[in-house]
């Protein structure tokens, strides 16, 4: 297997920013009113307090207080807990917590660690995080303060610590705007649904006049579109940068030379030939 990597140095200028929060998180046993647990793998040859290999899934409710009959839910336990002791209640937990209040909603924070049930205080580590919580680091610290069997009630002090990268400025594409066309007044008026970034070719049938028009361009969406052809089947083809084509008769014309702009596209009148020309100008991307 082969594979490709790339790495290199990145200077930011990068501040942290402190966050504190407390709060209480309900664990509800399996199988009781309610419950938001569930045993994926249980030993039958161990017994409690001993539960090693035991497998559960979690889904727990963090409120703001202690009262789940006053207290909001703000946010959700998510993961899953291994019993990873053969000599006491130990386990390993993995938890996401998915703020789901208004403030913190879309943030979440990344738990792991193995903690001892019925200990006065346990410890887990934040090891990352999101939204809110970018890039965070910190510490969990926990401890019972009712234990029913049934339900127990933990309360949760969360100290970490999230990076704040500045945003990128964002670079806009200056708008495309029209010019003309010059030429005659025949013919039906030809256009693309939306300004265009940029031309890729231009194919151009003619004889002693241009037959037909017609180009391919980078939309706004930076997908290739083909537009025309404008015009009769008449002339030979051709992709063309320059000109002019046909017999020179009629009155000269040209869009001024401009350092400052660039065309992106074209607009016009047609019938069984090409009538008349615009074009889309703006902004040159390297001025």
């Amino acid at each position: 297997m082969t594979y490709h990597q790339q790495k290199g140095s990145v200077s930011r200028d990068i501040k942290e920013t402190e966050h504190t929060l407390h709060m209480y998180m309900f664990q509800i046993g399996e199988g009781r009113p309610n419950g938001n647990e569930k045993s994926i793998v249980y030993p039958q040859n161990n017994k409690p307090p001993i539960m090693f290999g035991r497998v559960v899934a979690v889904d727990w409710a963090i409120r703001d207080g202690l009262d789940q009959n006053k207290a909001s839910i703000v946010a959700r336990g998510r993961g899953f807990v291994v019993g990873n002791s053969m000599t006491t209640h130990g386990y390993f937990l993995s938890l996401d917590i998915l703020f789901t209040d208004e403030r913190l909603k879309g943030s979440s924070l990344k738990v792991l660690g193995s903690y001892e049930n019925q200990t006065d205080n346990s410890h887990l580590a934040v090891v990352g995080g999101t939204g809110e919580f970018a890039y965070a680091q910190g510490t969990v610290s926990y401890k019972e303060v009712s234990n029913t069997g049934a339900e127990i009630i933990r309360e949760v002090h969360i100290c970490v610590f999230s990076r704040n990268i500045p945003k990128q400025p964002t670079v806009t594409t200056p708008a495309a705007t029209k010019e003309g066309p010059l030429g005659g007044n025949g013919g039906n008026a030809f256009d693309i649904p939306n300004p265009p970034q940029r031309i890729e070719s231009v194919t151009i049938r003619r004889g002693d006049v241009i037959d037909s028009f017609a180009y391919s361009y980078i939309d706004q969406a930076g997908k290739r579109q083909t537009a025309g052809p404008w015009g009769g089947n008449g002339g030979n083809p051709g992709e063309s940068t320059y000109g002019p084509y046909g017999k020179v008769r009629g009155t000269r014309f040209s869009y001024p030379e401009r350092s400052s702009d660039e065309i992106v596209g074209f607009f016009g009148r047609h019938g069984s030939l090409l009538d008349a020309i615009g074009v889309y100008v703006r902004p040159s991307a390297t001025n």
